[in-house]
């Protein structure tokens, strides 16, 4: 495999802005395995959650936490405000891709060739909200066949596609 730029996946929480309930901690929990098996970085945005919250999760997920953890020693792991310009490239997940933004997960895996991505999965039944739709340069469907997929499956097929993808460029 060539060597590639960073991918972060992006969790925004559009679930409770204020309080710091089960659901982000599972979510954070979900996606640390997944982003540490597949060489991905980890954010989340607008969480209502500090530093220390993260590292007192405790859950049977990811081998409590140790993932999550991993992702954190090896500086992985951002709570952010606002999109950073680190993360290169915002790219939206969605099962309705606007056709002039389209990009499908092999290209995905190219263009890692050349520069960072940060990808948006939106927690929560509300999804994305209208202002983080309108500030991704690309939208992804991962399953290129407009099929919405639940939070958690799409935490898992992002990752792990877009790496499969990048091991045969």
């Amino acid at each position: 495999m060539k060597n590639l730029k960073r991918m972060t996946m992006i969790l925004y929480n559009s679930y409770d802005k204020n309080k710091w309930h089960e659901a982000h901690k599972r979510a954070i929990a979900r996606a640390a395995p997944i982003c540490y098996a597949f060489e991905c970085n980890l954010a989340i945005m607008n969480f209502p959650c500090k530093r220390e919250d993260i590292t007192s999760i405790e859950t049977t997920i990811g081998s409590s936490g140790k993932y999550l953890n991993e992702l954190i020693e090896k500086n992985r792991f951002m709570i952010v405000d606002k999109y950073q310009p680190q993360f290169g490239v915002p790219i939206i997940t969605t099962s309705k891709p606007e056709p002039k933004k389209a990009i499908s997960p092999k290209e995905v895996a190219q263009s890692l060739l050349k520069k960072s991505c940060g990808i948006y999965v939106g927690l929560g039944r509300h999804g994305l909200p209208k202002n983080i739709l309108k500030s991704g340069e690309l939208h992804l469907d991962i399953t290129e066949k407009g099929i919405s997929l639940e939070t958690c499956t799409a935490i898992s097929a992002i990752p792990s596609t877009i790496y499969t993808h990048s091991k045969y460029l």
